[in-house]
């Protein structure tokens, strides 16, 4: 068995990982794991009153729905 071990993993919750899998599941956690700056959070408002002036586009159900049907 290989193990991996990371130095100065900042972020990192633990240093060794038993393979290349076990590293990579701990990235995809890491990027789920962030908060929105203000900034970030402003522009989404601005953008989602946008949206709600012209709602010119597919609603939300719409949009599940074309994806549903596109992977049967």
């Amino acid at each position: 068995m290989t193990t991996i071990t990371i130095k100065d993993g900042k972020g990192l919750s633990r240093n060794n990982f038993e393979n290349l899998e076990d590293f990579q599941l701990e990235l995809i956690l890491m990027q789920e794991k962030f908060e929105l700056t203000a900034e970030h959070i402003k522009i989404l408002k601005s953008r989602e009153e946008m949206a709600n002036k012209n709602p010119n586009g597919l609603s939300w159900e719409e949009v599940k729905a074309g994806l549903k049907r596109k992977s049967v």
